[in-house]
């Protein structure tokens, strides 16, 4: 090895570099939080590779690592820990989704925040919301929100229905991806256009979540293929939850849905309609939506287990360190005995 790249190993495995790159890994992670940008998770990856190398480069330089063995494991798990947290940032997908009531999810209105390499198998994600339950409690005179069922089916890969329910705390697996029900739901108005020329099309708008956004239950539908957008808000009397017993979340019993066109008010009841020059909109009904989350990380399991290793080896370090060996025993034995014969 020439004196030059000895310098250049000796460099990569110093302390000093450490903490410049600690400082590198600080200064991307608030960098991650500000950059849109789709490669915004090499902010966190490339840190965290040049980490690894740092650690790999001093692991093979440094004596320590062949006098303590426990140590190197130690060491070993953190370095697989490093690397499977930088790939993972440009494999994973975080993302959410609305799901009307009864209707298969529309991915076009998710929101996906995915790694660069990540294998994207969302078109082969489809399912259906047959049903949902959330139930509520009364503590100290305030609703808590307890528990959700969501009843979803969907066609796995050799083509059978499938049928599970998905909780804020129990995923169902799906074509690798996790599925999780989240605290946002809400009320979604259904309509059906029919237009003069071509076949009627069916849909729904979600209002805002609820109770969140209780007194802000408002929302815009663009009728497709037209000019007409209208602007409707739903209005209603009934409390739904009640703060000294047990509830459910349900659709009201008085709802009323009032729709602006331009300059025109509308207050509707299901199986009303507005006329336009160039169909009929008709209301069908109030509905409700579901959030989901969708996760995928394939690193997580390995992650546990460099987490263990690495937890293993620190134990086996400190135990080696501070247990007595047979020299202390014996003067601990020696200074045991003298004590008892002046004694």
């Amino acid at each position: 090895m020439t004196a030059s790249s000895s310098r250049l190993v000796a460099y990569s495995s110093s302390l000093k570099l450490t903490l410049l790159l600690f400082l590198f890994l600080g200064i991307s992670v608030v960098l991650w939080h500000f950059t849109e940008h789709k490669l915004k998770d090499w902010l966190i990856t490339i840190p965290l590779l040049f980490l690894a190398f740092n650690l790999i480069t001093s692991m093979l330089t440094n004596k320590i690592f062949r006098i303590h063995g426990w140590l190197l494991l130690f060491h070993v798990g953190l370095l697989l820990l490093l690397l499977l947290i930088g790939i993972s940032q440009v494999t994973k997908l975080i993302g959410s989704v609305e799901v009307t009531n009864g209707t298969v999810y529309d991915q076009s209105s998710a929101q996906w925040q995915q790694g660069i390499f990540h294998r994207n198998r969302l078109d082969r994600l489809q399912f259906k919301l047959e049903k949902f339950n959330i139930n509520y409690a009364s503590s100290h005179g305030e609703v808590v929100r307890l528990d959700t069922q969501a009843y979803i089916t969907w066609v796995d890969e050799e083509g059978k229905v499938k049928k599970g329910v998905v909780g804020d705390r129990v995923p169902l697996k799906i074509y690798g991806y996790k599925l999780y029900t989240t605290h946002n739901k809400g009320f979604a108005p259904m309509f059906k256009w029919y237009p003069n020329q071509g076949g009627a099309v069916e849909g729904s708008v979600h209002l805002p979540a609820w109770p969140e956004h209780e007194l802000n239950q408002a929302n815009d539908l663009q009728i497709p293929n037209t000019p007409y957008k209208l602007w409707l808000t739903l209005k209603f009397f009934d409390p739904i939850l009640s703060s000294t017993g047990p509830s459910i979340f349900r659709i009201p019993d008085d709802p009323l849905l009032i729709v602006r066109v331009d300059e025109k008010r509308y207050e509707l009841q299901p199986g009303d309609f507005i006329d336009f020059p160039t169909g009929r909109l008709e209301y069908l009904g109030l509905n409700t939506w579901m959030g989901f989350q969708v996760f995928y990380d394939w690193s997580l399991p390995w992650m546990l287990g460099a987490s263990l290793l690495a937890l293993f080896g620190l134990a086996g370090h400190f135990w080696k360190k501070f247990a007595p060996t047979p020299w202390q025993n014996s003067l601990e034995e020696e200074e045991k005995n003298r004590w008892n014969k002046n004694n």
